[in-house]
């Protein structure tokens, strides 16, 4: 009866929606104000990842200028062509990682020597006699004999581009033996071998570090350009820095940005930037994090750093350089500060707490070389620099993606110490959005989240009932980027979705930016990233114009709006029970279920293992043991909708949770997921697997500090409309699973311009044509303007070879007043905007 009566709730349901979308509205009341939304809301994240820096936004055209590229770190090693790291106990598990990350091939990265027979010449790396302490490599080239000139070239990034009548700057730092009496000389040369450029270097004769500069124009375009340094007699020269760089950088900024990416980041009208990272902060190890005071000063000293992400960063995009980019963008800053620990998803490596203060310390330095007056250390160390008036630095962020009762603790110490110092920075922790643990008070939280479409389809309304406690929330990190090729319209449209549940929620989320900013087309670390380049080419994802569409688009308030096709209560199917992890060992056991009244045991042994590496033991425990990927271990004796599930479970690493799901059908498309002790174990959160192994955390989540190697017990209880969990006898959370929306709608007030602004989502392959009711005005301009961004099927892309595929569009409205209808059309997001005289 229950089941018959719940149909016809569904079918009723069913029918009235059926009925609204015949005659879909839009209703938008101006007088009834919301949230302001914040100015700051929408900025950039940047962190040395895809060569984004080296080789993308950073202008420096040779690759491993300095020679340091294949510089060992202390007390690392090189084991069978990979990099070895020291080992070091990971502080929250206990568990000594054995990871081992990528290393060079070639002993000299980027560059190769070449010369005909029977010239003979050999060149090596050295760090004997070093014109910099804090760079010590250099390389020697040993030229018995020559026919033709011996050529030391470099290819840079996948090519040197130059482009016909520019300069570029070449600085090379040169000594020489006294046997050696021959010239050098410094050639562009083009793909096919052609002279584009050609100077001679003037050498005294001298076994002195010679520091050289000369100017060489290009002649023609090419993309595929070689820097070749040639030599004509026999005997030893060293090379300690070699640098090209182009004249026209953005700003015209000596050592600068390349203008056309940064002109991409301009078009964002980013309110911030967040630097250095990311994982590079805290470092595989805390030897090996990202060491602001070492990317001050002259390039050619700076030493760079093996990074996280497999490749060695020059330090040239460094402090200095990220203020200065800020201030030419009229961004704020945020700089991100190392908390004594490296990062959580490497080593794990922790300081004591007698080296804590070093690390505060530091932080505050860095503070001081952007804020300082002139009559301190740093504020004088900035003015030396050529910047005695002070940068934009507004915030501070104390580690990245750490968490746990070790971060929590120093976090406390990091606050006060900021604010006694600097009361006006806006410190933020790395909390999640369930509450501040044991950090006694932030001014900023900062979850990041990675998922699927239907991930941010579904979680719209993520921030709509968090409590609002005294800080704000900052997104930090958050792409759509799981199943959605390399970046294709449907992304875009969950991205943009995503945002008007962000705008509406502008009192607790005041700042966001996507993740991972830039990518060079030759070196992917991560899946999906914003900006595409090569060395002569730039282009945005439909994503990128999402972020330019609301970035250029923000209201100052959110007015009240309602509309049709809003989701419902979707009832779970009858399905299976499953067990499941992420990168993560784990352990169940005492399974047991009651369906009407009666209580029976599950044998574990009757299931099926659909990804991981599954065993029973004889005592009845099931294990998972892999540590790669999503995991899935479906039971087979139950096949319900409504009953109560009992088992004791046991995570053996940190990367996630114990998953637990219901509903389980054959395709595993409709299923629900409890991920418990998720988000670097202390969150409890669920979510529907729209797209089968659904990725990310989500709205639907409660604290749960659950560590390693303890056991807990839980208890689901299931309904067709709801589950509620239980761990270790306290009510967890529960969870509801709900419809999703075809369109996504939000609306707000411009004040500067007092125009009404209307973003909507059409994520359907059907054109959506509301009738647009706006009350609480005097008037509505006769005229407006549309903004619209559309695909033709949302599995599209845009490309190198055809970057505007997908790009916003710009029309105007005619014949306007308080009700009219507008066709949104199908894979579209569109923003109204139309000026109005408030009551």
């Amino acid at each position: 009866m229950q089941h018959i009566l719940l149909s016809l709730i569904v079918c009723t349901l069913g029918n009235m929606i059926t009925l609204q979308a015949q005659q879909p509205t839009i209703a938008v009341d101006v007088s009834k104000k919301g949230c302001s939304v914040s100015p700051s809301l929408y900025g950039i994240f940047y962190e040395e990842i895809n060569h984004s820096g080296d080789g993308g936004l950073y202008a420096e055209l040779v690759r491993n200028r300095s020679f340091e590229d294949t510089r060992i770190p202390e007390s690392w090693h090189v084991e069978e062509g990979r990099l070895v790291p020291r080992k070091v106990m990971h502080h929250f598990t206990g568990v000594i990682s054995d990871r081992t990350f990528e290393w060079p091939k070639n002993e000299i990265p980027g560059w190769n020597l070449i010369f005909d027979t029977p010239s003979k010449a050999k060149a090596s790396l050295t760090t004997d006699s070093p014109c910099f302490e804090s760079a010590p490599t250099s390389v020697e080239l040993d030229i018995s004999s020559v026919n033709n000139a011996v050529k030391f070239q470099n290819t840079g990034f996948w090519g040197i581009a130059v482009k016909t009548g520019e300069n570029y700057l070449l600085r090379t730092i040169i000594r020489k033996d006294s046997s050696y009496h021959g010239k050098v000389r410094a050639v562009l040369l083009s793909s096919n071998g052609e002279i584009l450029a050609m100077k001679s270097l003037q050498l005294e004769n001298s076994d002195k570090w010679q520091d050289l500069s000369v100017t060489l124009m290009a002649t023609k375009n090419d993309a595929k350009t070689v820097l070749s340094l040639e030599f004509d007699a026999p005997g030893k020269i060293w090379l300690d820095y070699v640098s090209l760089m182009p004249e026209n950088t953005f700003n015209q900024r000596p050592n600068g940005m390349r203008p056309d990416i940064a002109g991409m980041l301009s078009e964002m009208k980013p309110s911030f930037m967040r630097w250095p990272g990311g994982c590079i902060v805290g470092g595989i190890t805390l030897d090996n994090r990202f060491n602001w005071k070492k990317t001050l000063g002259d390039p050619a000293a700076r030493p760079g750093e093996y990074i996280t992400w497999g490749e060695r960063c020059s330090y040239g995009f460094g402090y200095h350089e990220m203020l200065q980019f800020c201030e030419d963008l009229s961004m704020d800053a945020i700089f991100v500060c190392n908390a004594g620990m490296s990062d959580m998803f490497r080593s794990g490596e922790y300081c004591s707490n007698d080296c804590l203060q070093f690390y505060i310390d530091d932080c505050l330095d860095a503070i001081e070389y952007a804020l300082g007056d002139l009559d301190t250390e740093w504020g004088y160390r900035r003015a030396k620099a050529g910047h005695p008036e002070k940068f934009p630095l507004k915030y501070v962020e104390v580690g990245n993606e750490l968490h746990g009762p070790a971060y929590e603790e120093r976090f406390n110490k990091f606050y006060d110490a900021i604010k006694t110092a600097y009361p006006d920075i806006i410190v933020i922790s790395n909390t999640y959005i369930n509450g501040l643990g044991g950090i006694k008070k932030t001014d900023m939280v900062a979850p990041h989240w990675y998922g699927t479409p239907n991930f941010y389809f579904n979680n719209t309304t993520l921030f709509d009932n968090i409590p609002r406690e005294g800080y704000t929330a900052y997104i930090g990190e958050w792409a759509c980027n799981f199943n959605v090729g390399k970046g294709n319209m449907k992304a875009a449209l969950a991205e943009a979705a995503f945002l008007i549940g962000v705008e509406r929620n502008g009192d607790y989320v005041t700042m966001t930016s996507y993740a991972p900013l830039l990518q060079n087309r030759h070196d992917k670390d991560w899946n999906v990233n914003l900006i595409h380049y090569d060395s002569d080419s730039v282009f945005g994802r439909a994503s990128y114009y999402v972020q330019c569409m609301a970035s250029q688009n923000r209201v100052d308030r959110n007015v009240n709006v309602s509309y049709t096709g809003k989701p419902t209560i979707k009832p779970c199917k009858a399905g299976k029970i499953g067990f499941g992890s992420s990168k993560s060992p784990i352990e169940i056991k005492n399974v047991t279920v009651q369906r009407n009244g009666a209580l029976s045991n599950l044998d574990l042994c009757k299931g099926e293992s659909r990804s991981g590496i599954w065993t029973v033991s004889d005592d009845g425990t099931l294990a998972q043991t892999g540590d790669k990927g999503n995991s899935l271990y479906v039971l087979d004796e139950i096949n319900d909708d409504n009953y109560i599930l009992e088992c004791d479970v046991r995570r053996k690493g940190q990367k996630e949770g114990v998953f637990l799901f219901y509903g389980i059908t054959d395709n595993i498309r409709d299923a629900v997921r409890y991920n418990i002790g998720g988000y670097n174990c202390q969150t409890i959160s669920a979510n529907q697997l729209y797209d089968g192994m659904d990725v990310g955390a989500t709205g639907h989540a409660a604290k749960c500090l659950l560590l390693p190697d303890e056991w807990h017990h839980v208890k689901l209880a299931v309904t067709p409309v709801k589950s509620t969990l239980y761990v270790d006898g306290e009510e967890s959370m529960s969870f509801t699973p709900m419809s999703t929306p075809e369109q996504f709608v939000n609306a707000g007030i411009e004040e500067k311009t007092n125009e009404l602004v209307i973003k909507v989502v059409n994520r359907s392959n059907k054109p959506y044509t509301p009738q647009i009711n706006i009350s609480g005005v005097n008037k509505v301009a006769k005229h407006g303007k549309v903004i619209s961004l559309v695909a033709e099927d949302d599995s599209h892309e845009n490309s190198f070879a055809d970057p505007f595929k997908i790009f916003p569009k710009e029309t105007s409205l005619s014949n306007l007043s308080t009700k009219f209808t507008y066709d949104f059309k199908p894979y579209s997001y569109t923003i109204i905007r139309v000026k109005i005289n408030s009551l």
